[in-house]
């Protein structure tokens, strides 16, 4: 069965990230742990890279609204449960315009000011091919580690 193309993206990028990423921990479709709530409310990652010093979370949207993938994680980022940056790679369809975009750029901004450990990166994405999109994670992975390293 062919897949569909929504799917191909998301499955070579993470392929991708597998490559650049060979020293962490790349996983997906990976539950994140909702302390005391039951595992049906537990938010899944689209893709989880664990570096030891931070965890990081992909999502991948294309035509949705971007600050849904953001939100559902606010539980986890309220409880601190540890260095955690979301990374939203997100394109644009015909039926969700540029305002989802603008909205979750600024709901990711008003969480990094309410939780300091948390951080969210939004790449928007046009029709790049899934190997440069693994590369621009890969560069925001390494900046946010030297980051914590200073």
């Amino acid at each position: 069965m062919p897949r569909r193309q929504s799917e191909v993206f998301p499955n070579a990028l993470l392929s991708n990230l597998l490559a650049e990423c060979s020293e962490w921990s790349v996983s997906d479709h990976r539950r994140i742990e909702w302390s005391g709530q039951p595992r049906s409310l537990w938010p899944e990652a689209d893709i989880v890279i664990g570096t030891g010093a931070r965890c990081f979370i992909v999502e991948y949207d294309e035509d949705s609204d971007p600050s849904r993938s953001l939100i559902k994680y606010w539980p986890i980022i309220e409880r601190g449960g540890g260095l955690l940056t979301i990374i939203e790679v997100w394109k644009r369809g015909p039926t969700v315009g540029r305002g989802y975009a603008e909205l979750a750029k600024w709901v990711g901004a008003r969480l990094r000011e309410m939780y300091p450990k948390f951080d969210y990166k939004f790449l928007e994405r046009s029709d790049e091919a899934s190997r440069p999109m693994a590369r621009a994670i890969t560069q925001l992975i390494k900046a946010s580690l030297q980051a914590l390293n200073q």
